[in-house]
Formats: structure tokens, sequence, C-alpha cells
């Protein structure tokens, strides 16, 4: 990851958010359109972004939205980047790495993923909890790992902040947001697991399955920043159950809205106490229709 480019990006960010981040966000498979008309922003094209690689894939739309949510300095990339599309351990991390250089100490990574816990339901929510790196890959495995980085043994008790996924669990009461605890299994892919494999994943105590978001934590906590991860549970895997991409997309515009509150709900009470004090969740806050009309479009699978 050079210097240079990395520089350039993390100012271009400061720029366009008009100050220092406060927090990023990075939108899964399908959930490109969920803040696009709540952040007071214009759309950034990721080609626009110095050394911001390009997705690939369906369901990332590849740009940045730069701007002000609740008050809070933010960037939410509307997608990402996977070890299947042949990109690196480190151009799959290069927008956490970005906006932690421009300023950001929070995080919030949503993915699509397919339940392996038979308890979960398509169109739940798992905050997740812990997660199984199985990718086989690091960013931090480099001679001279990426700029931030103080020490490349970086301890991962607790990557998932305990106090954001308290935060997060009150949201979800807030709204009646049916939400597991969970952990996340993070794939290489891109073939979806086989029955074995998914059996596999649920002896070693993993709940959902995804394509992405592990790398991304490993980075960011390397950089000091604090991360909450929401998975929305498109398919579960059983006996004869098929999954497609177009079926991940469609779960996902289904569960945007709730996606969309959880985001908010953070973002709006970063330095709030835990549970947020009385009144920091009300409707004028964190207002999401229901049943938003959401736009799908073209861009990443995270399952």
């Amino acid at each position: 990851m050079k210097r240079k480019k990395l520089d350039e990006a993390a100012d271009l960010l400061r720029e366009r958010a008009g100050g220092t981040l406060d927090a990023a966000i990075v939108l899964g498979s399908g959930f490109g359109g969920v803040l696009r008309d709540r952040i007071d922003a214009s759309p950034l094209a990721y080609k626009k972004i110095a050394g911001m690689p390009e997705p690939t894939v369906p369901g990332h739309a590849g740009e940045a939205l730069v701007g002000a949510l609740h008050g809070r300095r933010i960037v939410a990339f509307s997608g990402r980047f996977h070890l299947y599309e042949g990109y690196d351990p480190e151009d799959v991390v290069f927008p956490i790495v970005a906006a932690a250089h421009a300023g950001a100490k929070t995080v919030v990574l949503t993915n699509a993923a397919g339940g392996v816990n038979t308890d979960y339901r398509p169109g739940d929510l798992m905050l997740i909890a812990d997660q199984l790196n199985l990718t086989g890959r690091s960013p931090l495995v480099s001679a001279h790992p990426f700029p931030g980085v103080k020490d490349r043994f970086v301890d991962m008790v607790d990557a998932y902040d305990p106090s954001l996924r308290s935060l997060a669990r009150h949201i979800a009461s807030e709204y009646a947001i049916v939400m597991h605890d969970g952990v996340y299994a993070g794939l290489t892919g891109p073939a979806y697991e086989t029955p074995a494999e998914a059996r596999l994943l649920r002896q070693m105590g993993a709940d959902a399955a995804g394509m992405s978001t592990v790398l991304e934590t490993i980075a960011a906590r390397a950089l000091g920043v604090t991360v909450v991860g929401f998975s929305l549970i498109t398919n579960v895997h059983g006996p004869g159950v098929k999954t497609s991409h177009a079926e991940v997309l469609a779960a996902s515009q289904r569960g945007a809205a709730d996606i969309a509150r959880l985001i908010e709900g953070i973002v709006a009470n970063l330095d709030a106490p835990v549970p947020p004090i009385v009144g920091a969740l009300d409707e004028e806050l964190l207002h999401v229709p229901p049943h938003a009309e959401l736009e799908p479009e073209p861009s990443e699978a995270s399952v």
C-alpha cells in the first residue's frame, strides 16, 4: 500500500467531509441505497479516490458517500472488494485504512451472510460478536505492514467493541428488530458452502458465513479503530437448500430499512452513554420509513 496514494485518499475524504472523519461505514451486498437520502453528501466515485480499487461484483456500486449524518462527519463506502475478485488483502482493506487515516475512530461493517445456525431465519439480523477468519489471508502479512500499524501482533479479543454492541442491542430493542448475537465465519469464496462445509462451520461455532468483513476488522483493530458489525441473514443452509446471488440481493433489499436504523442509531449515539440517554432514539432523530423504497444498485455478494 503506497503511502502517497493513501495520503491523497485521506486528504480527499477530509476535504469532502469538511474536516476530520468521525466514522466510516461499509455497505455490503445490496445495501448501497440505504443511506443515500440520509447523508448530506454527493456520491464520490471510487475511481476519483487515489489508490482505491473498483468492485467487479453486482450489488456493489463503487462509490463513497462523504458528508454528514446526524452531525457526524462520515464516509459510507457503497461497494467493497473481495479476495475472490483477485484482490490482495491490502486492496480489500484499503477503504478502512483510508478512512482511519482521515480520522475515523469507529467503523460500522455490514454484510449479507448465509445462516449456518439452524435457529436463524432469512431476514434476521446478526450482531457480530466474534469472527472466524478462514480465508487463510491477513492484511498484516507483509515485510512492511501498511502505514499506521505499530504492532502487527494485534489482540483480537473484543474485536467487535462491547460498548457498541450494547448500543446496537438497545437500538434493536427500540425498533423490535429481530437480532441475534453470533459468530461470523469469513471465507474466500466465491462458491457458496457445500452442505458438508456448512456442517463443519456449525461445529466450529459459526452462526453465519460470508466472503467479507474479517480482513476489514483485522485492519481496523490494527489501526486502533473500534468496530461494530451486522450481518443480514439472507438464507439458511439446510438439506437441499440452494443459494444464488440474486437471492442474496433480494433479501438484502428487504432488510435494508433495519440496517439503516441500526447504522443511524450507532452514528447518532457515538458519544452517548450506554444505553443512550432517554430520547436519543426518537423518531425525529432516527426516522426511517418502515417500508422504505430502496433502489437496487448494481454492486458485491458477501455470502
